[in-house]
């Protein structure tokens, strides 16, 4: 496992943006792995990498840092060409969607948004909303049929 000492060393140099903290953490990665390879054996790089990032948090909180990421504004740029006509409409549709969920009714929004944004269960939110899980899921198929109605009347 020693031959991935550099790979270690620069995915913490990633996560931390420090080089001199990115060289103690690969020392202390491969501590702990030679620690538990002496009770394991046929242990997955991936594991030198789940040692590395749990010792990135660890250093994190017991030192409250704020981790400096790099930005490489070509990495996070496109191109004006990639900018096609299909993510223009897809921007299109995200927007008549929030239209149309802003439009619905005050009991029919909250349920749909508890539901598909929250990630809430029907019971859930039939608690929070004080009604039956069965006037949940009429309130969220209304909602559903009312998007529908909406988006498609436009095209």
């Amino acid at each position: 496992m020693i031959e991935h000492y550099k790979e270690i060393n620069l995915y913490l140099q990633r996560l931390t943006g420090d080089k001199i903290l990115a060289k103690d953490l690969t020392q202390e990665t491969y501590t702990k792995f030679l620690e538990v390879s002496k009770t394991m054996h046929n242990i997955k790089k991936s594991y030198l990498y789940q040692i590395a990032k749990n010792l990135v948090i660890d250093k994190v909180r017991k030192d409250n840092l704020i981790i400096q990421t790099s930005y490489n504004e070509y990495e996070h740029s496109i191109e004006i060409e990639k900018y096609t006509e299909e993510i223009l409409l897809e921007e299109l549709r995200k927007k008549e969607l929030k239209e149309s969920i802003k439009n619905l009714p005050p009991q029919q929004k909250k349920a749909f948004i508890m539901f598909y944004y929250k990630g809430l269960t029907r019971k859930e939110i039939a608690s929070i909303l004080n009604i039956s899980t069965n006037a949940v899921e009429k309130n969220i198929n209304r909602a559903i049929s009312k998007i529908k109605e909406d988006i498609t009347k436009d095209d």
